[in-house]
């Protein structure tokens, strides 16, 4: 009986190569996808960050500006205003060309004692108050007096009058039970710290101080890092602590009530109140005399800019955005900062192919505006 022969038959060199090219582009195709897919995940994660920083940048200012000037809606004296000047409980300093900075000045009201005995000499040297509890010797704090009954309510007799503050901040120097002695020396203190009226028992209050001065540090414009200085920058060593980075602006209009009775250069079409987004707003919120009250601010609004801590290589932002209201630079409520082409080869904040996002937000500053 015969066999009969049987071949095998293999790939051909020819085939195999056609299925190595294959094999390859398909695993191009796959590191492609994966790549690109890679590429979204990190952009998108870029985003998340610059939101979250946002919006924690703005619950921070926010809640500063809400409680600006608490106890303190007139102002407030430190050591160094012996020539009676005193503070406002706002502080803006405007910059057309980049960030500007801002300060909130509040008494906290977690932190409070009334004053039941006071100093054995008319000075705020040391007070004896209702319970001590949660002062500690180093805390700054505010000694203000209200004035219930001078000034009466301008919507009418039978309404209740509106409180005035006589407001001065010390420093703890020693605590012994319920009596406090503040620094006569230092930053906070001199000599009977006479910067302050002589505290008054059953009037006064002591609260903890609170004074935050924001500012976008100008010696590391590339990192955009949000600062923050718990010292209100009221001294000649402020100690500014980085608290976000990417933040590449933060600008301020503020809403003044100056009573001038004129309207040429503010669209609100009030005489009594104006919004002030140009370097009027260092104006009106720098230091003055005791004699020269302040213009009662009675809203803010504050722009917060962030951008991606890294180039991305997708789509970028071709500009930044525009805080300005164009037709009226000085009186809007937005800013005074034009939009700028990007990347800048001349200014390192806005250098990089960056993705940008801000947000704008108006905070009513009812405790300064008393009402008007």
């Amino acid at each position: 009986m015969r066999r009969r022969a049987t071949t095998m038959a293999g790939f051909t060199l020819i085939e195999l190569m056609i299925s190595l090219v294959i094999s390859s582009l398909l695993v191009i195709m796959l590191l492609a996808i994966f790549s690109r897919m890679s590429f979204a995940f990190r952009e998108h994660q870029q985003i998340i960050t610059i939101q979250q920083v946002l919006s924690a940048g703005r619950n921070a200012l926010e809640a500063d500006a809400r409680q600006a000037g608490l106890a303190m809606s007139q102002g407030f004296t430190i050591s160094s205003d012996l020539d009676d000047d005193h503070h406002s409980p706002l502080r803006v300093v405007n910059s057309a060309s980049g960030p500007d900075e801002v300060g909130f000045y509040y008494a906290d009201p977690g932190v409070q004692a009334l004053v039941v005995a006071g100093p054995p000499v008319p000075s705020a040297v040391e007070v004896v108050v209702d319970d001590a509890t949660g002062f500690h010797v180093g805390d700054l704090v505010v000694l203000s007096t209200a004035d219930t009954t001078s000034v009466q309510n301008p919507l009418g007799e039978t309404d209740a009058n509106l409180a005035q503050f006589t407001a001065c901040v010390v420093q703890i120097s020693a605590l012994a039970g319920d009596e406090l002695t503040f620094a006569t020396a230092g930053d906070w203190g001199n000599l009977g710290n006479v910067h302050c009226a002589a505290p008054s028992a059953g009037k006064t209050m002591v609260y903890k101080f609170v004074a935050h001065y924001w500012r976008i540090d100008p010696a590391r414009p590339e990192l955009g890092a949000l600062q923050l200085d718990a010292t209100g920058a009221l001294t000649g060593t402020p100690a500014f602590v980085d608290q976000a980075y990417g933040i590449t602006d933060l600008q301020a209009a503020t809403y003044f009530f100056d009573n001038d009775g004129l309207d040429t250069d503010d669209p609100d079409t009030d005489p009594r109140r104006d919004w002030e987004s140009s370097d009027e707003q260092t104006v009106l919120t720098a230091p003055r005399p005791v004699a020269s009250p302040f213009a009662p601010p009675l809203m803010m609004t504050l722009s917060l800019v962030a951008r991606t801590t890294a180039n991305v290589e997708g789509v970028t932002t071709a500009r930044t955005p525009r805080l300005v209201d164009a037709t009226n630079v000085d009186h809007n409520p937005l800013g005074d900062r034009a939009s700028v082409v990007l990347p800048s080869a001349t200014d390192p904040r806005l250098a990089g192919n960056r993705i940008y996002r801000y947000l704008t937000f108006q905070t009513d500053l009812r405790n300064l505006g008393v009402g008007r």
